[in-house]
């Protein structure tokens, strides 16, 4: 038996393949292969890759705990469905990272009813929508999506659970069961009569989310996220060493808090379901200050184009802007009103800057000019004045 493998220098992992069946009578020979290519890559750990492996004896699983001891842990991924009975009944999961393979699926004549920087939002049929994330996204953070979809739910936020991982060519989905239900701008098209009530529906959705608070050991926190995300501009080179320190001061400057904190919150991420209000892509699901959600609505209530509205949101131009005020009349009190939008504007900015490190605009040379003098406009050009005003 000849073992293909490859190195992956991006996580410093060797990558070896498994394919037929592993027993007694070739088992001698794949265990000296693998510690062949194992001498030949010291210090680098092995992840073997089980999508053609049809059977695994008990010899077979020695040898696998053989390596296992050789390294901190051992990961095995696109484990078929009858191989990871094996696992699983043997304990062998228990002490191992065993990924099953993902079910594959076609999005062939899917509709499509959002998009963002993660990825698109697609309607497989009546009753199953899927979020499909860019090529590139992990196995990790797919799952850290439908592990904070689960927290959610379980802390009383109205939240779509995904309950099946899948893959349609080089990218992950998310698979939405979300029966008798449309985007909120699909519902408000076409019910014009029921506006003003759903969106008063819109702001208390949001309010509810902000006013459920969380420990800090249930999500990761939004300033963290985004310190994350400033620092991955750097390789970009669109700002200074210098700019990137004051994108940093801004952040800082953010009163710290404990609501969750959605990331993307527009009617596209929110589902009608039998009347009630459903929140779907978690992907930026957080803990911390509310402005951080307000700015993020602002660059998609109020700064876009009508056309850049109707492309995120699914509504006209002046549908958004009707939908933004009820929405302030019903989130915020009017002597909180004036300060709060301000202060929610700076994070707008912020997160335009930001959107490069995850988004494709990054390549886009027509809207890095525009957005990069933008961010140098409104927020480069008066940092403290910034920092002076979050601090009110």
């Amino acid at each position: 038996m000849k073992l293909n493998w490859t190195m992956n220098a991006e996580k410093n992992c060797l990558m070896i393949m498994l394919e037929g069946r592993i027993d007694s009578t070739n088992v001698a020979a794949v265990e000296e292969e693998v510690m062949e290519i194992q001498k030949q890559n010291e210090g680098v750990e092995i992840v073997f890759h089980a999508k053609k492996l049809e059977y695994i004896s008990s010899a077979g699983l020695r040898l696998l705990l053989k390596v296992r001891k050789m390294q901190k842990e051992l990961l095995i991924t696109e484990v078929s469905g009858e191989i990871y009975e094996i696992f699983k009944v043997t304990g062998f999961s228990e002490i191992m990272n065993i990924q099953k393979a993902f079910r594959e699926i076609s999005i062939e004549n899917a509709e499509v009813i959002g998009q963002g920087g993660h990825g698109k939002v697609l309607r497989l049929n009546g009753d199953t929508i899927v979020k499909l994330y860019v090529p590139g996204t992990t196995i990790e953070e797919v799952q850290r999506e439908q592990e904070y979809a689960k927290k959610a739910f379980v802390m009383g936020v109205p939240t779509a659970i995904p309950f099946d991982v899948v893959k349609c060519g080089e990218s992950f989905g998310l698979v939405f069961e979300l029966i008798n239900s449309v985007t909120f701008s699909e519902f408000l098209n076409q019910n014009p009569e029921c506006f003003e009530e759903y969106a008063v529906k819109y702001a208390k959705l949001l309010k509810k989310l902000h006013e459920t608070k969380v420990s800090k050991d249930m999500l990761s926190g939004t300033k963290e996220l985004y310190r994350e995300r400033i620092n991955q501009l750097k390789p970009l080179g669109y700002f200074t060493e210098k700019e990137i320190e004051d994108l940093h001061r801004v952040n800082d400057a953010f009163a710290d808090d404990t609501s969750i904190i959605h990331g993307d919150f527009h009617p596209r991420n929110v589902m009608v379901m039998d009347g009630e209000l459903v929140l779907i892509d978690m992907a930026d699901l957080t803990y911390g200050n509310p402005l951080y959600d307000l700015g993020s609505m602002i660059l998609t209530h109020v700064t876009l184009s009508p056309e850049g509205k109707l492309d995120i949101t699914g509504l006209p131009g002046e549908k958004v802007d009707e939908l933004w005020k009820i929405f302030l009349s019903v989130y915020l009190e009017p002597k909180d009103m004036e300060l709060t939008l301000k202060k929610s504007g700076i994070f707008s900015v912020l997160k335009a800057a930001t959107t490069f490190a995850f988004s494709q605009r990054a390549n886009n040379e027509v809207v890095v000019k525009y957005v990069t003098a933008m961010v140098r406009e409104k927020l480069l050009s008066n940092v403290d004045g910034c920092i002076q005003l979050l601090k009110m």
